[in-house]
């Protein structure tokens, strides 16, 4: 478990609002500066925040929630959100989260921005999702989805030092996030509302 600047602790943040703000600081900074962002981009405006296949407008038209489709699209938004979030792209961000979680989210970028802390992420890839809980009033559905992935993060100060994490570490991180979206509504995107982690370091 990281203690520090952790990636679970930034998440834990987003869930407890007061303990939030201490625990973001420097946690959700780890970045995938890196990493092809217009990929990740057009995966998910195609199979989850913008519905374009037959397959999801005839879910959006029954207000009928389909697993396989939700799985496949929440697959693309973890990535997504998590690539943004280290990058510093509000922009991308803005649209996917509640407008609570976006706050605390820009409260963490801000700091990094202000302390010039640079976050380094690789993300290897998605080893396990599936939808632990699925709550729903008529067509308002709310669905907790686990992820485990793996990643390598650290950041690093403005004159290049390592302040936290090892970027030569692979770290298997446990997710638990919380979309929700009413089926009948006319606006597409599957909202992140709450979210946890804890991580482990792979030897």
């Amino acid at each position: 478990m990281s203690e520090n600047f952790g990636y679970i602790d930034i998440i834990l943040l987003a869930i407890m609002a007061g303990f939030i703000l201490l625990r973001l600081r420097g946690t959700l900074g780890k970045g995938a500066d890196n990493m092809p962002m217009k990929a990740r981009f057009t995966q998910v405006n195609e199979e989850f925040n913008k519905p374009v296949s037959q397959e999801i407008n005839k879910q959006e038209e029954t207000g009928k929630f389909d697993e396989k489709v939700f799985i496949k699209g929440a697959e693309a938004a973890y990535e997504m959100i998590i690539n943004a979030f280290a990058n510093g792209d509000r922009k991308t961000l803005k649209p996917l989260l509640t407008k609570d979680l976006f706050k605390n989210f820009d409260d963490v970028i801000k700091e990094r921005e202000n302390k010039k802390i640079k976050s380094l992420m690789t993300f290897i890839g998605i080893k396990e999702s599936k939808i632990l809980d699925i709550q729903n009033t008529d067509t308002f559905y709310k669905v907790k989805t686990k992820f485990v992935s793996e990643i390598i993060n650290c950041l690093k100060n403005d004159k290049g030092e390592t302040i936290d994490g090892d970027p030569e570490k692979i770290k298997l991180v446990t997710d638990v996030w919380v979309f929700e979206k009413d089926l009948k509504s006319s606006d597409p995107t599957w909202y992140l509302t709450e979210l946890s982690s804890e991580e482990e370091t792979k030897h």
